[in-house]
């Protein structure tokens, strides 16, 4: 998802943070009578969501047994690949935080909106949110209280906990020093491209095949079909550019809402229920196919080499 720093200013709030909070938590005791809330999900099974996944019938859990499979997997491959045991380390440190974030994506048609723990994040007068104090304390809470962030901020925020997760204390307040008072990824100089993360080109034309990938990469799956909407229906359907996701090894990918491991062939195939892409494929009376849906964007923690 593209954002700008100005987005979802439209939610109004009469005592700052404490109308949105209130306004999620009204929301979740709604949705919760059909048997789930929306803020555990992340989104909506209906048609008009802004991604059209569904709950997975196992649920949300990562943890455990399940959690150290993947990590594994990824780990065969890391090794295989002949990286330094530090970046190993970094991308099985992001293939743990991918599968337990705790993000919903906001502003889902009437649903909740963006919000973070107003005790380590702080509005600015954009609409945006700017860590409070140290930003390397603001990033790690993600992982403890439950935040709405759309998916391209929360991919860099993802990465950048794998970076916390093995900094030294010189390395932390590094850190702190280059997030502090920013709009992260937004205010800083290429969004972190050149300073913390790498956007590499694939091997052959404008797409990236299955066998580029490494376990920590954060890909992006395009939806050709967005811009053949009007303007209005961008407006409606905004945030279904396409999708940021992770590469976990074994030929899948994890979705940091959802955060269930899936195929990339069977990744590929949940745009074919987005609202977008429908509405353009009976304008256009045509059968949309999965294949359509392509990886053209890759980026990567930049890790010291050894």
């Amino acid at each position: 998802m593209r954002e700008s720093k100005a987005e979802d200013a439209e939610f109004c709030r009469s005592d700052g943070e404490t109308a949105m909070r209130t306004f999620r938590k009204v929301w979740c005791v709604v949705i919760g009578t059909t048997a789930v809330s929306f803020c555990s999900m992340g989104f909506l099974p209906e048609q008009d969501n802004a991604y059209g996944w569904e709950l997975s019938r196992r649920g949300r859990s990562n943890r455990g047994a399940d959690l150290a499979r993947l990590l594994d997997e990824a780990r065969v491959e890391l090794e295989a690949a002949k990286l330094s045991a530090k970046e190993i380390k970094v991308r099985l440190k992001i293939v743990e935080n991918v599968a337990t974030v705790k993000s919903y994506f906001p502003h889902v048609i009437g649903g909740p909106p963006e919000t973070r723990n107003s005790k380590y994040w702080v509005e600015n007068d954009e609409g945006s949110y700017v860590p409070r104090g140290r930003p390397t304390e603001a990033i790690k809470d993600l992982w403890r209280t439950t935040s709405g962030i759309r998916c391209h901020k929360l991919s860099t925020l993802v990465m950048l906990k794998g970076l916390i997760d093995v900094a030294d204390t010189k390395q932390l307040s590094q850190l702190d020093d280059m997030l502090r008072g920013k709009v992260i990824p937004n205010d800083l100089p290429d969004e972190g491209i050149g300073t913390l993360f790498e956007r590499p080109d694939p091997k052959e034309g404008e797409i990236f095949q299955a066998n580029e990938f490494l376990a920590g990469d954060e890909v992006w799956f395009d939806n050709p079909y967005f811009d053949r909407l009007s303007e209005k229906l961008q407006s409606r359907y905004r945030g279904q550019e396409g999708h940021h996701v992770f590469y976990i090894g074994g030929g899948k990918v994890m979705d940091m809402y959802s955060r269930e491991p899936v195929s990339i062939d069977d990744f590929r195939e949940t745009f074919l229920r987005w609202g977008s892409v429908k509405i353009v494929a009976e304008k256009e009376n045509r059968e949309p196919e999965a294949a359509e849906f392509q990886i053209k964007s890759v980026r990567r923690v930049i890790v010291e080499r050894e």
